[in-house]
């Protein structure tokens, strides 16, 4: 979410709070920080893994929680530092909160991914390879490693191959931390598990690209929504929501899973398609990209924890 303030309002990045206070004002402030500081996808990503545990049947561990909450506060300050320069055109007031505290987030981000490969060390080398692999996928994503010679410097500039390279990043180290911690075996949950967040996860990274389309065509960062227009992306992404719900859905009819498994399947596909639709019709594109889809599984992981509590109390 990208939020404007009034030059007399008291509250924002570059014043301090003067005057008569704003709670509406200190709230946006508040709100602003857990987005341009990534703390709100750490949440994310505790929600995700989450609902991981809950769709494969496995206890949560405090452990990959925590891991959880690290490396997407890590992965995500590291590529807004190398984003700079399309966050200046399409996300002015995060463009002015990294830069005021740029060193903080990036020494932070080090430390907080240095934090999680030491809590996945003690589960062996492959739970560490596992949570290394977002990072690995963040340098080839934004760093400009590839040759001239091949027209794209950085996987961020290839169509589609973003999309995937983060889609299958996030899903691997979602499904698979906590089965590896665990020493749990792969089923067929783990791999619908494994297709569902694959999915959300390139939709959620494919639609701040339709709202980012004018920037990222001047900064020559060619996007789906840049290559094919708005509307052909929005097909798009109705296409690939339908197929995954054919996919969770008829596989898990097939393989008998228990209908509370089957109703956050669609509980999640349904909320994902809800969001598509709603782009730029009923809700503001920042709103959906920013809160609703970074924040999906903070929502769905929440619901899915007060219905865990709820439940011996009502039964």
């Amino acid at each position: 979410m990208v939020t404007t303030y009034d030059v007399n309002q008291g509250y924002g990045w570059g014043r301090f709070p003067i005057g008569a206070p704003n709670p509406l004002g200190f709230f946006k402030t508040i709100v602003d920080f857990l987005l341009f500081s990534s703390l709100f996808m750490g949440m994310q990503g505790v929600g995700m893994v989450y609902t991981s545990y809950v769709i494969q049947g496995l206890a949560p561990t405090p452990a990959v929680l925590a891991i959880m909450l690290l490396v997407p506060l890590a992965v995500y300050n590291m590529n807004r530092k190398t984003d700079e320069e399309e966050d200046s055109v399409n996300h002015p007031e995060r463009f002015k909160f990294t830069s005021r505290f740029g060193k903080v987030l990036e020494y932070g981000a080090y430390v907080a991914y240095a934090l999680a490969v030491l809590i996945a060390l003690p589960f062996g080398l492959v739970a560490v390879l596992v949570t290394l692999v977002p990072l690995l996928a963040g340098v080839l994503y934004s760093v400009p490693l590839l040759p001239r010679s091949f027209g794209y410097r950085r996987l961020k500039e290839i169509p589609v191959m973003k999309n995937l390279v983060v889609g299958s990043s996030w899903a691997i180290i979602l499904v698979f931390l906590p089965c590896v911690v665990a020493g749990a075996s792969v089923t067929i949950p783990t791999l619908l598990c494994l297709v569902m967040f694959f999915s959300y996860v390139f939709i959620a990274s494919a639609m701040p690209d339709m709202r980012d389309r004018e920037g990222d065509a001047l900064a020559g960062v060619v996007t789906i929504p840049v290559m094919i227009g708005l509307d052909r992306t929005r097909k798009v992404l109705d296409v690939m929501n339908l197929a995954t719900a054919f996919v969770l859905i008829g596989v898990g009819i097939g393989a008998t899973l228990s209908p509370v498994i089957m109703a956050l399947f669609a509980g999640a596909l349904g909320y994902t398609q809800c969001c598509i639709t709603s782009f730029g019709r009923f809700i503001s594109p920042d709103l959906i990209c920013d809160i609703l889809l970074d924040g999906g599984f903070v929502i769905i992981g929440g619901a899915i924890v007060l219905v865990q509590v709820l439940l011996p109390i009502l039964l």
